[in-house]
């Protein structure tokens, strides 16, 4: 369905009936790749929301490219479904917007999944980079070092397609089965607007940077669910410290798990959000 939501056409779906739940994609720019953890949820009445960010291949291209538009965006989403309260799951940089969504609105969240994010801490990314190539195979890891160090002196269609491979090597080491990988979210071609990567990666850096962003996450009184796997390449450190820092945060790390439990982990995945969803009920 589309709908026009905070000045543009939002692409979305609205499924099954119960606990209102909403599915956040990663990114920034890429588009809605939630069903697979859609059907992990069906074990309990729930009715789930997932929808494609602005700027994003169904949905509107115009617009401010920052956080603050796409967290409006979602709870005028809320609004136009006529949802009071909410659960919100978000993967990658989804987990990003539903905390910044949950900290503007808290008296909307009943409960937030923040699964496979980077925390708070942006020194997160230096071990990231260390951990990235250390899992790749000598073959990858030789190439993507050759790209890397030819890629700043290219433009136009040589720096996309240099750009497009060392994409393709990275997000190999996401995967601990890489068998999946043909599962895995296409995040390249018309699947990702990379000017709003640039500028929405960007602004959220700033946004959590932030005095007051930091204050309002402090006081937070909603319980909230970090998932990571633990071969993830963004390490899980970080996470399992931004629970520690949450009036409610639990820390869960799934073993022999990347950044896409869906496709490493499902079974594990969906008795971690099936458990987490019927502790959050009967509290």
């Amino acid at each position: 369905m589309i709908a026009e939501i905070n000045g543009i056409p939002l692409w979305y779906t609205d499924e099954g009936k119960g606990i209102p739940i909403v599915l956040l994609h990663g990114g920034p720019g890429a588009y809605d790749y939630m069903e697979p953890v859609a059907r992990l949820l069906d074990q309990k009445p729930v009715r789930v929301i997932r929808y494609d960010q602005r700027g994003s291949w169904r949905s509107g291209k115009t617009g401010s490219y920052d956080l603050d538009t796409w967290v409006e965006d979602l709870d005028q989403l809320r609004i136009h479904l006529g949802i009071e309260r909410w659960k919100v799951c978000g993967h990658s940089w989804g987990a990003s917007l539903g905390l910044a969504y949950t900290a503007r609105y808290p008296s909307h969240v009943d409960a937030l999944i923040y699964m496979s994010g980077t925390g708070l801490d942006a020194a997160w990314q230096e071990p990231y980079r260390h951990n990235r190539l250390a899992a790749m195979n000598e073959q990858d890891r030789q190439e993507y070092l050759l790209l890397r160090s030819k890629r700043d002196t290219l433009t136009g269609d040589a720096w996309q397609q240099t750009a497009d491979r060392m994409r393709e090597l990275s997000v190999r080491t996401d995967l601990v089965r890489q068998d999946q990988y043909d599962r895995l979210p296409r995040v390249d071609g018309q699947y990702v607007n990379n000017m709003v990567n640039d500028q929405l990666a960007a602004s959220t850096a700033m946004y959590f940077a932030s005095d007051d962003w930091r204050e309002a996450f402090l006081r937070l009184n909603v319980s909230v669910l970090c998932i990571h796997g633990d071969r993830d390449p963004r390490p899980g450190s970080f996470i399992k410290e931004f629970a520690n820092q949450m009036q409610k945060g639990t820390f869960i790390s799934i073993p022999e798990c990347g950044h896409y439990p869906w496709l490493d982990q499902p079974d594990e995945l969906g008795r971690q959000l099936q458990q987490f969803l019927l502790s959050n009920e009967e509290r």
